[in-house]
């Protein structure tokens, strides 16, 4: 039997994601989604005092891609208190149109292979890593991951000192990007399928796919990762609340006797061509676009 690694272990973890019946929570009257949505940011400023006391913390989002619409990281002391404020969720009138799409149980997790902190200054990292307050950037990322445990590649059965080396080399590509991105970690072995949760938290979702990239090729993942899914979404603060719930589509109605083109354009009755608005406008935002990719590429 090898030695197992020491973590240093801190609050309970929960992620959860919902996709949301658009079509059902539109067919209310305005005053019953307005009263839904009052109800669910209440409960988030709940949250918010819990979190100014240093006893918790939180971070809400808007999911990109069909994995979801709406999602939710909370930090408790306990896992009690998670499970309560998941039935309290749930509970919401909200909730009769939000169906829940996944979720990850863990918690706050520091590893040991370099060793434990020998100062205050190195154990209020770990602390501030462990019980965080979650900084409210602007992008997130969110996965799972484990450990391979196949023939040839068994991450269980190698030394201590190989797992520590390869550990070394994977956290200095970590390091490199410091101050562009965020990394919480938590441990879920026992807690849910997968043995660990990562998420990242940056001001450019960019960086997500190059530490992710960059990480890829250190043997630690490279041999013996497994990922098997990412969430990805933009911060939703509560004042934006409304909007993300309540704001709709406003299509453009043309004129009597004007058409649409298949490009979206409308042509005034009358007319052969398509009138564009502001052709100005539009040549400025090429010339940007085109400078941006090449500004991108270089």
């Amino acid at each position: 039997m090898q030695e197992p690694v020491a973590t240093l272990d801190g609050w309970y973890c929960l992620d959860l994601w919902w996709k949301m019946d658009w079509p059902s929570f539109q067919k209310q009257d305005a005053e019953a989604q307005r009263r839904e949505v009052d109800q669910f940011k209440q409960m988030l400023a709940q949250f918010e005092t819990n979190e100014e006391a240093g006893k918790g913390s939180w971070y809400l989002f808007d999911v990109s891609g069909h994995k979801g619409d709406l999602g939710l990281i909370l930090y408790r002391e306990t896992l009690d208190e998670l499970n309560e404020i998941e039935n309290r969720l749930a509970k919401l009138p909200l909730s009769a149109f939000m169906t829940k799409a996944g979720s990850f149980v863990s918690i706050g997790e520091s590893g040991t292979y370099s060793g434990k902190p020998k100062t205050e200054r190195g154990w209020g990292y770990v602390s501030r890593a462990v019980k965080p307050k979650l900084p409210k950037k602007p992008y997130v990322c969110f996965y799972p991951m484990s450990k391979t445990r196949i023939p040839d590649a068994n991450w269980y059965t190698l030394p201590f000192e190989q797992r520590q080396a390869y550990m070394k080399d994977h956290g200095k590509i970590g390091r490199s990007f410091g101050g562009r991105v965020l990394p919480f970690i938590t441990g879920a072995m026992g807690l849910d399928d997968h043995e660990w949760g990562v998420l990242l938290l940056a001001d450019d979702p960019l960086v997500f796919k190059k530490i992710i990239e960059a990480m890829r090729y250190a043997e630690a993942s490279a041999v013996y990762g497994d990922f098997p899914y990412f969430i990805t979404g933009t911060y939703l603060p509560a004042e934006d609340l409304d909007h993300f719930f309540l704001d709709g589509w406003e299509v453009s109605k043309p004129k009597p006797g004007a058409r649409h083109t298949l490009e979206g354009e409308i042509i005034p009755a009358g007319a052969d061509e398509p009138v564009s608005s502001s052709s100005d406008a539009s040549a400025s935002a090429s010339s940007t676009a085109s400078a941006a990719g090449a500004s991108h590429h270089e």
